[in-house]
């Protein structure tokens, strides 16, 4: 059989896509021998390429390349131009690599827009009438009515791309979808005339200063059916296990997964860190508010209820950047028999392999870790939630761009929410555009590549 790896570029991206493996392999309608041999381990690029402590040098490189057939890398649109050169040198020549990502999301960090670079290309299409009989067959879909560019031969690497155009996570004809692709193609007034159709899975919420009570009301209670950061509460309280019940028993992890389910169904975004509108100033803030109405009993430092975020990965402790935990009050094993166990404080994650399990870390053990409430446009990318609150400063701020929207926007589920402090934000923002100068496409134009011509065997 192949040898087959999964990866991703962050902790975050790799747990969402080994859960996902692990929760889909078992309905497959394949054979139990081929789904045997379907990878479910994801590791993070660092990982597979073996990073080396103090260094920009990894152990897998041309003179020691890694050992696979197939690569597949999902969240591709995060990898940086440094980062793919390392994988692509490590990567054996008879190896196959298949990148999976939103080309219209964010773009790396560091240099570089590298999937929009390689699919520039995929709306238009331009197959050559090869690579279109092809891909009738191995999809079993016609492209005759599909409205796509013909190839000339001068798009090498549009013969090797495929462009999925049906959302598994919101429909087409959702508010959320044509939002998205309103602010994709960069239309304001388009965008802004969305939110006046009515659309049941999307809200519009516009301050009337920093003091303005409807954001409470929003992030406490949401709106609708869409729920708000009251809900995780209610139910951590509501649901919580006898006293008297032993750690020991399953009711403590069906209780803790539940309230980290529910925690999962909404999640404000910030586009900047700093500032009142930011990561900084509202994280404390929310916090505050839930003190207020009883449902936490501290807004500092460690309490039942705080949601964390893992800003570095501790393998030591099997955490990754992004992974997002729940501190609750746990018993202690008794001491004495017929005693009442004392509780402590745990924080709760999930092990993000496909299982439901969890993992129970005490805080003094979490160094690298960030209240979340709130967190940054960037740090949810590979995530998805039910409700999504995206919240603008009320100045312009140069990442406040076209993509920051766009996947912002696509990190809702079923709900999204717009908070603008300032009028006239989203509109300009909207209208900006990453500018990225790579220079990919230059160097892969000044070579010739080679024709795609599919094999009798469809590889």
């Amino acid at each position: 059989p192949l040898r087959i790896r999964l990866a991703a570029p962050t902790g975050k991206a790799a747990a969402r896509l080994t859960e996902s493996i692990g929760g889909q392999v078992a309905s497959l309608p394949v054979a139990e021998a081929v789904k045997q041999e379907i990878p479910s381990e994801v590791t993070t690029l660092h990982r597979l390429l073996g990073s080396r402590p103090d260094s920009r040098h990894f152990r897998h490189h041309a003179g020691n390349p890694l050992a696979l057939d197939v690569l597949v890398v999902d969240e591709a649109s995060m990898i940086d131009l440094e980062m793919m050169a390392c994988l692509l040198d490590a990567l054996p020549r008879h190896a196959r690599l298949i990148l999976l990502g939103d080309k219209d999301q964010l773009a790396s960090v560091e240099a570089g827009g590298l999937l929009g670079d390689l699919c520039r290309d995929a709306e238009g299409g331009f197959y050559e009438s090869q690579t279109r009989a092809w891909l009738e067959e191995v999809g079993g879909e016609c492209l005759a009515e599909a409205g796509l560019q013909p190839g000339d031969g001068r798009q090498p690497l549009a013969q090797r791309t495929v462009m999925l155009r049906h959302s598994r996570r919101f429909g087409s004809a959702s508010g959320i979808g044509r939002l998205a692709r309103a602010v994709n193609a960069r239309a304001a007034t388009q965008a802004r005339e969305v939110f006046g159709d009515d659309f049941v899975d999307l809200n519009l919420l516009r301050l009337r200063g920093e003091q303005d009570g409807a954001l409470e009301r929003l992030l406490l209670d949401g709106f609708g059916e869409a729920r708000g950061y009251a809900h995780y509460l209610q139910k951590l309280h509501a649901t919580r296990p006898d006293a008297n019940c032993p750690v020991e028993d399953s009711a403590w992890q069906t209780w803790a997964a539940g309230v980290l389910e529910a925690f999962d169904g909404f999640q404000l975004l910030c586009a900047v860190r700093r500032g009142p509108w930011g990561v900084e100033g509202l994280n404390p803030r929310i916090a505050g508010m839930l003190q207020r109405r009883g449902l936490l009993e501290a807004d500092s430092g460690w309490y039942e209820g705080r949601p964390v975020l893992v800003v570095r990965n501790d393998y030591s402790l099997g955490l990754t950047n992004g992974d997002i935990g729940i501190a609750l009050r746990l018993p202690e094993p008794a001491e004495a028999p017929g005693a009442v166990p004392s509780q402590v404080l745990r924080v709760a994650f999930p092990r993000n392999d496909g299982s439901g399990a969890l993992r129970f870390i005490l805080p003094s053990r979490l160094n690298a870790v960030e209240t979340v409430f709130a967190m940054t446009v960037h740090k949810s990318q590979g995530s998805e939630f039910a409700h999504t609150a995206l919240i603008l400063p009320d100045t312009l701020n140069p990442v406040l761009t076209k993509e920051l929207l766009y996947t912002g926007i696509t990190r809702a589920r079923h709900w999204f929410s717009l908070i603008e402090t300032r009028p006239g934000i989203f509109d300009e923002a909207v209208q900006r555009q990453v500018a990225r100068r790579s220079g990919l496409m230059d160097g892969l134009s000044g070579g010739r590549a080679p024709r795609y011509e599919p094999s009798a065997n469809g590889d």
